[in-house]
């Protein structure tokens, strides 16, 4: 049984693709591990966490010892991950170039930040919430900074992400991510939609950037009503793409591990080695619906047997 709690990544698992989604949290496959870039994001969250609570509480920032982790964790993961470590980025950088530039810049800019907007005042770090939607469907999570500017009274949510390039125009849009955390911070701080602005923090990129255009709520609010309607009628048809290389349930990701990664036989054969994208349409199996979901899988598995029988 589907549980009626939700978050904004279980939200984003159906939007990437429905099948995943009912793999996850209709079927119960919950499996994960750790890439390089999950490593990193968390690194670099827990030292903005920790700078931002610096901050709040009016305490020193100890630079020091976030650095000495920083820079512990950054000869871990080139240990752990040496191919991905030093693999080039969207932004023709590395990992490693990525953390000495944290090190050097990006770890300061928060509280340089907070310098240039001296009538800012941190009042949310890992902020969390608990909202009923309106069809009855709770979302929860947690918010990694909220401030209030008390010059135009207003609200400011930002979101932390290491991405290595500024995020996409239209992805800016209407990001429900935020269109969640507007709403909650609605409840939290008694304030009104007016009254809320959102960012994007890119610590790698040396920027900011502002996210929802005009009317991204309502926009937002359809979608996930949509999403809902989808869920509640078991729509769960896949969406064969490139993320499918990455995805904890299909074989052709190299870091997929145990059964879990035969649970899906929809998978695009696009590889983010050889990055053909004649690859991108072509797909294991086509989807025939819920019904024909077993008889597809069980050919599949003995395909692969088979396969693994001959080599």
């Amino acid at each position: 049984m589907a549980s009626n709690n939700y978050s904004y990544s279980k939200i984003d698992t159906y939007v990437q693709c429905p099948f995943k989604y009912k793999l996850k949290y209709v079927d119960g496959n919950y499996c994960y591990h750790d890439t390089v870039n999950t490593e990193v994001g968390t690194l670099i969250h827990s030292c903005e966490e920790s700078i931002a609570k610096a901050i709040q509480s009016n305490t020193k920032i100890d630079y020091v010892d976030l650095k000495n982790k920083i820079i512990f964790k950054l000869f871990e993961l080139k240990h752990k991950y040496p191919k991905d470590f030093c693999e080039l980025d969207k932004s023709k950088r590395t990992f490693i170039d990525k953390l000495y530039y944290y090190l050097e810049t990006g770890i300061y800019k928060l509280e340089l930040f907070m310098q240039l907007h001296p009538t800012y005042q941190i009042v949310g770090v890992e902020q969390p919430f608990e909202l009923t939607y309106k069809s009855g469907e709770i979302f929860k999570g947690f918010i990694d900074r909220v401030f209030y500017d008390s010059l135009t009274n207003k609200y400011i949510i930002q979101d932390i992400k290491t991405y290595a390039v500024e995020v996409e125009k239209e992805k800016l849009a209407t990001p429900l991510q935020f269109v969640i955390y507007m709403l909650a911070v609605e409840k939290l701080y008694n304030c009104a939609e007016a009254q809320i602005s959102c960012q994007y923090y890119l610590p790698f990129c040396d920027c900011t950037q502002d996210a929802g255009t005009n009317g991204f709520i309502n926009r937002g609010i359809l979608k996930i009503d949509n999403i809902f309607q989808k869920i509640k009628t078991a729509d769960f048809t896949p969406n064969p793409n490139p993320l499918c290389n990455w995805c904890e349930y299909c074989k052709t990701n190299p870091d997929a591990q145990g059964k879990e990664k035969y649970l899906c036989p929809y998978f695009s054969h696009w590889d983010r080695n050889t990055r053909n994208k004649a690859d991108i349409n072509n797909v294991e199996n086509s989807w025939q619906g819920l019904e024909k979901h077993q008889l597809v899988l069980e050919n599949y598995l003995n395909k692969i047997n088979k396969t693994e029988v001959m080599n």
